[in-house]
Parts: structure tokens; C-alpha cells; sequence
């Protein structure tokens, strides 16, 4: 008989980053959820890391077994945060980082975990995003005019954005479906489209908008308000 399993966290120290203006988020992870929040009410950037850790019959010790780094890269383009987060020991697997950034303006996204969600609310800019084991949601009233990029496995991936956005659609999801809700914008789909690949143009773009998962299903929504109808966020802090 199978022994329940309980949760350990051990949190770290909130880390605030003297950062101005838009930036960048970088996260690498060795394993674990992301979440990158735009609050208008932050001061810099935010980093909050969570260490998780499974026990079985029990909960595990609290011992620290995993580290993370952050660095400020500043350059013409502005600044960029990188997030680190390494196991020191996880020969079990047991372990996972929980990773939260907040700032108040986000442009451009990068997150490579495994095992784990990622969230990303109110950002733009360029997405690249790979998972697996988790959901993808991706939900923004910013327009979104760049390269979005997701890759996942055994996991949805959920994009909800305003109707001003743009972009050529691939998504593919193997051994799941892809559904495209268009309620406001224009959108054209292409030759080659079925129930699991969706080809489609939104609003005449150019910029590519790749996403790809298997075992998991594709949903692409073009909304007026799509974070005010979001109903796996609280949004009543959000003013932008």
C-alpha cells in the first residue's frame, strides 16, 4: 500500500533588485514552477524562491538542497534579470524550486524548467518558454507583436491576449487538440490546419508563434480583456 505523501518547504529570503524601468526575465531551473507577475505596485524586481521537497510516510527534513543566483545584466537594450536555480542534491528527485518574480514592466521572457508550471501575467515582448509536467499560461492585455516560442510535454499551454496582437500561428498538440477562440482582431486560417495543428494569421503579422506540446491540449484565445475574464488569476490589484 502506497505510503501518503506530504510536502516540506523551506523559503528563502525575498530578494529585491534595484532594477528601473522594463526588464527582462531570465529563469533556469532544475526543475520546479516559474511564475512571472507585472505589478504595478513593485518597487524593482522581485525574487522569491521556495525550496519543495516530497517525503513519503512523512514529511522530510528541512535541509537546504538546492541553491539560486541572481544577477542584473545591464546593457543598451536595457536590463536584463537572470534567475538560477540549481539542485545540490536531488539523486531522489524530490526536490523542486518555486520561483516568483514580480516587477513592475516586463519585455522579453525566457524560463527553462522541468516538472513544473509556468505563469507569466501582464508581460510582452519576445517568449521562450520549455516545460514539461506542468501547464503553460501565458495571459497579457499587453499587445504581444514578437516571437513566442513554448515548448512542453505532458502539459496544456494556455495564451490569452488582446485582439491588437499579432502573429503566424504553428501549434501542434500531439495526442490532444487545439482550440482557437477569436473574439475580437482578425484571423485567417491557413491550409494544413486539423483538430491537433492549428496554421492561422493574426492580424497580418509576421512574428512567429510557435507552440508545441504533447500529451496536452493547445488553447489560443484573442480577447478584449483576456486577463479581466482569467479565472486561475486574481487580478483585482491590477491597474494598467
Amino acid at each position: 500500500m502506497a505510503g501518503c505523501q506530504s510536502q516540506q518547504v523551506v523559503q528563502f529570503n525575498t530578494e529585491k533588485l534595484d532594477t528601473r524601468g522594463p526588464v527582462s526575465i531570465q529563469v533556469d531551473s532544475f526543475g520546479g514552477d516559474v511564475s512571472i507577475i507585472v505589478d504595478p505596485t513593485v518597487v524593482g524586481t522581485e525574487v522569491t524562491v521556495n525550496q519543495l521537497e516530497v517525503g513519503q510516510n512523512g514529511l522530510p527534513e528541512r535541509n537546504v538542497q538546492m541553491h539560486c543566483a541572481t544577477q542584473i545584466e545591464r546593457g543598451i537594450m536595457g536590463e536584463v534579470v537572470h534567475v538560477s536555480a540549481t539542485a545540490i542534491d536531488n539523486t531522489l528527485d524530490l526536490i523542486r524550486a518555486e520561483i516568483i518574480v514580480k516587477a513592475s514592466s516586463v519585455h522579453g521572457v525566457r524560463v527553462h524548467t522541468s516538472d513544473g508550471d509556468v505563469s507569466l501575467l501582464g508581460i510582452s515582448g519576445e517568449i521562450d518558454i520549455q516545460t514539461d509536467e506542468g501547464d503553460v499560461r501565458i495571459v497579457t492585455p499587453l499587445v504581444m507583436n514578437e516571437r513566442v516560442s513554448v515548448e512542453n510535454r505532458r502539459g496544456n499551454i494556455v495564451y490569452r491576449v488582446s485582439g491588437d496582437s499579432s502573429g503566424k500561428i504553428d501549434a501542434i498538440a500531439i495526442n490532444g487538440e487545439v482550440a482557437f477562440d477569436l473574439r475580437q482582431g482578425d484571423a485567417t486560417i491557413l491550409p494544413n490546419t486539423t483538430g491537433d495543428h492549428l496554421v492561422a494569421n493574426l492580424n497580418d503579422g509576421t512574428n512567429k508563434l510557435n507552440m508545441r506540446t504533447v500529451d496536452g491540449d493547445v488553447r489560443i484565445y484573442v480577447l478584449e480583456d483576456p486577463v479581466g475574464s482569467e479565472p486561475f488569476f486574481n487580478t483585482d490589484w491590477v491597474s494598467w
